[in-house]
């Protein structure tokens, strides 16, 4: 007769430290709604400017909207080896920091160089998607790591809801919400700042919270310092 097997004992998942998660997930919303956030009126933005043809509008949107990427690219491996070399919670909070005001500065561009350099400068001086991806490999152990990991994917989709959603509810405000907004005021001379100032929130509620409650995780051992 043949024996029974014994079945193997449950895996014992530690849990996820919150408030680091809570850090961690805020960023990364913020990330993906201050890349996306612009999709619903750069084109419009574009020929704002003048001096355009109709026909490159669609070209010059797509070099504005991946530009931020670009910048990413040149400076991820320097913003890794920054936060080995000062740790990951001052280069996160540095990257929000930027972050912010650099979408709160696009919302006053005039001309397409103005657009351009500010968003790919805005990508050059962010590296928070992989910096993130350390530190919650570090505060994560085998047991919490696939929890830890599949949240980031969550994270994006609801930035890239948030970031164009609430762009294009915004955009050209005076014209859309007269009765709230002057014909002649700010937000008609620059009609797609609200939108931007609105995004900043996110990347500076994040920095906020990081500086309060984040916390340098040590290296190797998946826990918090």
């Amino acid at each position: 007769m043949m024996g029974i097997k014994k079945a193997d004992a449950p895996v014992q998942v530690t849990p996820l430290p919150k408030m680091q998660m809570g850090c961690a997930i805020l960023v990364l919303i913020s990330e993906a709604a201050c890349y996306s956030y612009l999709f619903p009126f750069v084109p419009f933005m574009v020929r704002s400017f003048g001096n355009i043809a109709e026909e490159d509008v669609g070209f010059y949107s797509g070099w504005i909207a991946s530009s931020f990427m670009f910048g990413q690219f040149l400076s991820a491996f320097i913003w890794g080896y920054l936060s080995d070399l000062y740790g990951v919670k001052p280069v996160i909070l540095f990257c929000c920091a930027c972050n912010a005001t650099l979408t709160l500065c696009f919302g006053l561009s005039t001309s397409l160089g103005m657009a351009l350099s500010i968003r790919f400068v805005a990508g050059l001086l962010n590296g928070n998607i992989g910096v993130v991806k350390t530190f919650i490999g570090l505060i994560s152990d085998e047991s919490n790591e696939a929890i830890a990991f599949g949240q980031m994917a969550l994270c994006w989709g609801v930035g890239s809801i948030l970031g164009p959603g609430i762009s294009g509810l915004l955009s050209e405000p005076a014209t859309h919400m007269p009765r709230y907004f002057s014909q002649d005021g700010l937000f008609a001379h620059y009609p797609y700042l609200l939108p931007c100032m609105v995004m900043s929130l996110i990347p500076y509620a994040g920095m906020t919270l990081g500086y309060f409650w984040l916390v340098e995780p040590s290296r190797g051992v998946g826990k918090p310092a």
